[in-house]
């Protein structure tokens, strides 16, 4: 799996223009359709973390990776504790359909990474128990579109909603606050 991950990385680099780089950064919050996972569920917010690399001069079209951490989810039960995690990988690419003034609408689609961890905490020994300590992982696709809005020169503002298709399949709406490190490049 390491080498897998190494060759495509590398193959990513190289496919890449040489002036692709990370030109805005962006961070907001995800709100998940939820995943049942041994015997719990994963739990709401995520803390979303993205990077927009720039594939053409318009700045149309992007290549997006990301990383999502959904906050934990706790049962207690009394006999036990059970608290589930999950987190997301995400490797997009965006293309804006539309834009008008400060309005863009964008659609993406790309791969997904997902890793549940799950923590069994017995609280009272009952013999045979039926929950353990799990984690497990799955690749699959997503698909979506959103709304970005320009708040500011830096500065821009994105909803979006993606649905994942895997082993996990969950429907995603994200709110995104979006920074410029350099000028805005804009459609034209």
């Amino acid at each position: 799996m390491k080498y897998f991950f190494t060759v495509a990385w590398f193959a990513l680099i190289v496919m890449l223009p040489s002036s692709a780089q990370v030109h805005r950064v962006g961070g907001g919050l995800s709100f998940s359709s939820g995943v049942d996972f041994n015997g719990g569920e994963t739990g709401n917010p995520g803390y979303m973390a993205k990077g927009w690399i720039g594939l053409d001069r318009r700045g149309a079209f992007h290549l997006v990776p990301s990383v999502t951490y959904f906050n934990r989810y706790k049962l207690e039960t009394g006999y036990f504790v059970l608290t589930n995690h999950m987190l997301q990988g995400d490797l997009d690419a965006q293309y804006a359909v539309f834009r008008e003034g400060t309005v863009k609408i964008i659609a993406f689609a790309g791969g997904n990474f997902t890793y549940l961890i799950s923590d069994f905490e017995p609280i009272i020994q009952i013999g045979h128990e039926s929950i353990t300590d799990a984690q497990e992982y799955a690749f699959g696709g997503n698909l979506g579109a959103g709304l970005e809005l320009r708040m500011a020169p830096g500065w821009d503002f994105i909803v979006s909603g993606k649905y994942l298709f895997s082993r996990y399949a969950q429907f995603i709406i994200s709110v995104q606050g979006v920074y410029y490190f350099k000028r805005r490049r804009g459609i034209r």
